[in-house]
């Protein structure tokens, strides 16, 4: 008579339950809050790189003409250019004469313009009419404003900038404030619209582009001897 073994079936389950445990422990995913952790900590860095390292900004429109395109160039923006990293004490530094920057629009604080520094805190502006038209002086309490007709029909729809009683065609740039035009003058909404810009809405310089045609943004203001 051959005989054979038997097996318990209770032994049997204990086993195959002992198999899958082990299997689940090799293969179970992590648990929810250590990952929640990280998906903080990553969202955390990601932050932290693009509000004081740098970060990449989609700059379109006519304004920057030639030196970006109207198309919409990718560029890489930094705050950090305007902070002093050889001191302890992290000290702001201000925007610079032909520093091309990123700042937020006056007329909607919802959205940024990209722009160039003219002219800093102290610096006298001429403000030059558009082609073919005309200027008006307002004024206001001892201050006033002046202001581009181009016609009777848009004369009702320009922004005033404000201007010194006496001053004619020149605005002097407010302490703690930056002058800002497009490259593109005859196609650039800017501080000849709405007047000088806070420095705190001064969120980065641009630093390079980079897509399409990757090259640096330079700063090649040069002073000149103005004659009197």
């Amino acid at each position: 008579m051959h005989a054979s073994s038997m097996t318990h079936p209770k032994s049997t389950a204990m086993s195959s339950f002992a198999r899958f445990q082990r299997t689940f422990q090799r293969f179970r995913p992590p648990p929810l809050i250590p990952t929640a952790v990280r998906t903080i900590q990553i969202l955390a860095t990601l932050h932290l790189v693009s509000s004081t390292l740098a970060e990449l900004r989609i700059c379109s429109g006519f304004s920057m003409l030639p030196t970006l395109s109207q198309h919409g160039d990718c560029v890489l923006v930094s705050p950090l250019s305007y902070w002093s990293l050889l001191s302890g004490s992290h000290k702001k530094t201000k925007p610079q004469r032909g520093d091309v920057v990123v700042a937020t629009s006056p007329m909607n604080p919802s959205q940024a313009v990209c722009k160039r520094v003219l002219g800093v805190e102290g610096d006298l502006i001429e403000i030059e009419p558009r082609r073919g038209g005309q200027r008006k002086w307002i004024d206001a309490g001892g201050h006033g404003f002046l202001v581009d007709i181009p016609d009777e029909e848009a004369a009702m729809d320009n922004v005033l900038v404000p201007q010194r009683h006496g001053e004619g065609q020149w605005v002097k740039v407010p302490k703690g404030h930056v002058w800002l035009v497009g490259d593109n003058l005859s196609n650039s909404t800017d501080s000849r619209k709405y007047g000088p810009v806070p420095i705190a809405m001064v969120k980065g310089k641009v630093l390079a582009r980079v897509y399409p045609n990757p090259r640096w943004i330079t700063n090649n203001a040069k002073e000149v001897q103005a004659e009197v």
